[in-house]
């Protein structure tokens, strides 16, 4: 998921500076998160048909979510320490032709196990690219202009939340699930071509060992703060990850598409807006503020999940909140590791995804034991336990 902070994996090596011509390889970039986005956030629109065709249930297949989160969040620390002082270019074009490849497999895959080896695969893949390609974004402008530049590469994530995932899961919806994965498939060989067209600088990603990666651990502050980010986004992810199952036929082929185009747009506003917001109102309380909006959008899904309107708001406000939430945890993951800001930021990143993972995991398996009803109850459980944990780290540092 490019669902974590995009670029934290990998420490920024210095590059010459460069004039007006950084504006194409910069927005070449964001292609490879659009691409690894789109992949990440269509497939809870085409579960259920996915399931269908393979002959196996919703939760089984909600395998596919749990095994490539599992190996983005476990790819970035690992391949990352691996891949240390290589040339980005290489690494950058190679990692999403990977993943491109992957993804094409996946969409043309016989069987179950075929599919969840394209998934793993993909995400590990896709794990090196993007905080690669944050990294690259970001030498190659003056430092004057490296917000703007990491902006461009989250907004291609943005926009496979906006774009990309909704009309993967309309293609779903018209074709086959099948379409879905081909459609990303297609974005990452667009990506690949871009990458090769563009000047992408002759830096080399710094060395960095495991060790570097997980020192921010031994802090306990961080590592409940980590904990919280898991739990809060298990919750999100558990209910996102089978909307296609909870909302039913309630619009046709098009009803989850426009539920996941909702959702993007509020993801869109939230990762905007909610760096601001930390800064303004302190990431403490914005991630009180944003865990408990999420928390509560996700309790009331089941009450407007037969509406119209209401339920695109509810969805566009849960995914605002989610955004703003891990913008908050950022924020807060930044400041409790001090000097060690960028792998900090990619432990929180694993977090996220293994939250991910965990979530999809007990998502399945309410599913296929109860159905689609409690997942609400499921999401607001692991999104308290998420906000108490917080809590408890305020008490413990003002006590």
């Amino acid at each position: 998921m490019v669902g974590g902070p995009v670029g934290a994996g990998m420490r920024v090596a210095p590059a010459p500076k460069r004039g007006r011509g950084t504006v194409t390889p910069v927005a070449a970039l964001g292609v490879g998160a659009f691409a690894t986005g789109t992949d990440l956030f269509v497939v809870a629109g085409v579960l259920p048909g996915l399931a269908a065709d393979l002959g196996i249930t919703v939760g089984t297949a909600g395998l596919t979510v749990t095994v490539s989160a599992a190996a983005y969040a476990v790819g970035g620390p690992l391949l990352g320490a691996a891949l240390g002082a290589r040339s980005r270019r290489p690494v950058l074009i190679g990692s999403l032709a990977l993943f491109g490849a992957c993804t094409a497999v996946a969409a043309a895959a016989p069987t179950f196990a075929v599919l969840l080896a394209a998934r793993a695969l993909g995400a590990l893949a896709a794990s090196v690219h993007v905080p690669v390609a944050a990294a690259a974004a970001v030498a190659a402008v003056p430092a004057r202009s490296r917000g703007r530049a990491l902006g461009v590469v989250l907004g291609g994530a943005s926009a496979a939340m906006v774009l990309g995932a909704p009309l993967g899961v309309l293609l779903a919806g018209v074709l086959s699930w099948r379409a879905a994965f081909g459609l990303a498939a297609l974005f990452a060989a667009g990506g690949v071509g871009v990458l090769l067209r563009g000047d992408l600088g002759s830096g080399r990603l710094p060395p960095s060992t495991l060790s570097e990666r997980l020192r921010p651990a031994r802090r306990p502050a961080v590592v409940i703060t980590l904990g919280a980010t898991v739990l809060v986004m298990a919750g999100s992810n558990g209910v996102y990850s089978y909307l296609g199952v909870l909302l039913g036929p309630v619009a046709g082929p098009t009803g989850p598409g426009l539920v996941m185009a909702a959702f993007g747009l509020g993801g869109a506003a939230g990762a905007w807006w909610g760096g601001t917001l930390a800064d303004r109102l302190g990431d403490r309380r914005l991630v009180l503020l944003a865990g408990g909006a999420l928390t509560a959008a996700v309790a009331a899904l089941p009450l407007v999940a037969s509406t119209g309107g209401a339920l695109l708001v509810v969805v566009a406000g849960w995914g605002t909140a989610a955004w703003a939430f891990t913008a908050a945890q950022q924020h807060r993951v930044l400041r409790l590791g001090e000097d060690a800001a960028s792998v900090s930021l990619a432990l929180n990143s694993a977090a996220t995804h293994v939250g991910f993972a965990v979530g999809a995991l007990l998502g399945g398996l309410v599913v296929d034991t109860a159905g689609p009803g409690p997942l609400a109850l499921l999401g607001v459980a692991l999104g308290g336990a998420g906000l108490t944990l917080h809590r408890f780290l305020d008490l413990e540092v003002r006590s």
